[in-house]
């Protein structure tokens, strides 16, 4: 039932997605390229640095290292250093391209991975430019020929601005989808091992001839 519901939950996400980015033909909505938007000073990309699993050995810790990997949130592994502590946006440079959302905490990118940081936030939100990236990259192929560099991302993204007011609205609706989405996902291991017990005991009942 819950995967049933996860499944359900994340059409109409994807629907509503569209429905509030779909801001084609509207005279008061500019359009940037990533690359005006870095020039124009509303922010700025960046690589991460060389981080191997001996880097890791060698400075034990708790602070997460992302690096090219597209699943789950992306973590390479635990570190004693870390590069940033703030919300930013990062993406596998090396794994397809895909867009992360990073809240403010302790944490390190490697070189396979890029960062993007908003500066101009009184025009720009970082979380609405986060939803932008994500239901763009849908549409984007990236590989170990064209790989996502910034300097090729730059130029792949066009991002509609609207008034700020619009943006939080639209954060503060695709916010309350994906609250719920991670709910229904941290649930379904505890329904899987729900089940397992269920097909135990049955299990035991059915193959005991007593």
């Amino acid at each position: 039932e819950l995967t049933a519901e996860l499944t359900a939950r994340k059409k109409q996400y994807e629907f509503y997605r569209e429905e509030l980015l779909g801001f084609e033909g509207r005279d008061d909505v500019e359009w940037k390229k990533l690359g005006e938007l870095e020039d124009d000073g509303y922010i700025k990309l960046g690589r991460g640095q060389v981080i191997s699993k001996k880097t890791l050995q060698e400075s034990p810790g708790d602070y997460p290292v992302y690096s090219s990997s597209a699943l789950g949130v992306g973590e390479f592994g635990r570190y004693g250093k870390y590069m940033f502590d703030k919300a930013m946006i990062t993406w596998s440079v090396d794994g397809g391209g895909k867009f992360f959302y990073r809240h403010k905490h302790k944490y390190s990118v490697t070189n396979v991975s890029g960062w993007l940081e908003v500066l101009k936030e009184d025009k720009l939100l970082l979380k609405y430019l986060y939803y932008v990236l994500d239901a763009l990259w849908l549409g984007k192929t990236y590989d170990y020929t064209t790989k996502a560099h910034p300097s090729v991302i730059r130029k792949d993204y066009t991002i509609p601005i609207p008034s700020l007011a619009e943006q939080e609205r639209i954060v503060s609706i695709l916010d309350q989808f994906d609250t719920l989405t991670n709910s229904l996902t941290e649930g379904i291991p505890a329904e899987i091992e729900l089940r397992q017990k269920q097909y135990e005991f049955y299990r035991e009942k059915l193959l005991t001839f007593k």
